[in-house]
């Protein structure tokens, strides 16, 4: 085959499966599948797959933002505002208050191993 071919038949498959958005790389128990969905659409694009950080965001697997130092409520406000800085921009044309409580619900479980050794 000739190479003007190949990249006839490479480019389409190669910019399709770039579109297919991020998918989660760890399973979690059934009750927190909608947050890990609600997450990856709406968080994971900046955060990563499994909300340990990306050039664009940091991780949230880290005791900074554990419920203990970024209430729940801080959360929710967070994502529909967006950062106090401005770093991050609101959220809110793009979940409803149940996938805010979802993202919540699964990042609080996907936190529960933070210790001070690996956060």
């Amino acid at each position: 085959m000739n190479k003007k071919l190949i990249i006839k038949l490479i480019l389409p498959i190669a910019i399709l499966a770039s579109g297919c958005g991020i998918e989660p790389q760890k399973v979690v128990p059934e009750p927190y599948i909608l947050g890990q969905a609600s997450f990856h659409k709406v968080c994971a694009n900046c955060h990563g797959a499994d909300a340990m950080g990306t050039n664009k965001a940091p991780g949230l697997i880290h005791s900074k933002y554990s419920e203990v130092n970024f209430s729940n409520k801080k959360v929710a406000k967070t994502i529909m505002n967006g950062s106090s800085s401005g770093a991050m921009p609101a959220q809110k044309n793009k979940v409803t208050q149940e996938d805010i409580k979802q993202i919540i619900k699964y990042l609080r479980y996907a936190q529960k191993d933070i210790t001070p050794e690996n956060s």
